[in-house]
Order: structure tokens, then C-alpha cells, then sequence
């Protein structure tokens, strides 16, 4: 369970890294036009916000029906998860979360906006 939960928390960071990095021209872009970096990393932690919102709900029910189906074929009643387990794992989700993009941002935003903009991909 544990190593499934390491390559879950790798393919995490990952994606929210290289999504956050990708964006280095909108946010030199958001910087030129007068946003301040406070505001920029504001409107990066009501992304994470609202995805790890998303995230939590829908995996929520996508494990409650396939360990609901699972639990009932194996023992015949239904799965228990303790609450206090249950907010850890998201916990600790949401705290993955907004490193992976955080840090990614923070190094974006380091160069001066005028030299983000005019790098190629």
C-alpha cells in the first residue's frame, strides 16, 4: 500500500510541477501588466484550492464505490475507514499539493518578467 501511495504522491508532484512551471511566461506576463507576486501566488493557491477540492470529492467516491463493491464481495458488509485517517490522507494531499506548485512558481517568478517573456520554448 505504501509504495502505491509513494508512485500516486511522485506522479502528484510531477504533474503540478510541470503544469506550474509551463506557465512561467503567464505569470512574467501577469507581473508586466501590474500584478504583484503576493497576488500571482494568491490566484496559484485558489488553483490548488479548488483542485484539491475537486480531487478530494471525486476520489472520495470513486474509492467509497469500488472498496463499498469490494468489501461487500469479500466479507459481506460494508468497508470501514476512520474519519481521522481519512482527513490525514487528505491532509497530507492538499499539503503535497501546494508544494508541488508552489516551489515550481517561486522559481518561475525568480527571473525578471521582461526576460520570461521574450525566452523561446
Amino acid at each position: 500500500m505504501a509504495l502505491i501511495i509513494a508512485f500516486t504522491a511522485i506522479a502528484v508532484v510531477n504533474t503540478l510541477a510541470m503544469a506550474t512551471s509551463d506557465r512561467a511566461r503567464e505569470f512574467a506576463l501577469l507581473r508586466l501588466v501590474g500584478t504583484t507576486r503576493r497576488q500571482v501566488m494568491r490566484m496559484l493557491g485558489w488553483e490548488t484550492l479548488a483542485i484539491v477540492a475537486v480531487a478530494a470529492v471525486l476520489g472520495t467516491a470513486i474509492a467509497l464505490a469500488t472498496l463499498t463493491a469490494f468489501s461487500a464481495g469479500m466479507t459481506g458488509g460494508a468497508p470501514h475507514v476512520p474519519p481521522l485517517g481519512h482527513l490525514g490522507v487528505l491532509g497530507w494531499g492538499a499539503l503535497l499539493a501546494v508544494i508541488a506548485t508552489v516551489l515550481p512558481a517561486r522559481l518561475a517568478m525568480a527571473a525578471r518578467p521582461a526576460d520570461t517573456i521574450n525566452t523561446r520554448d
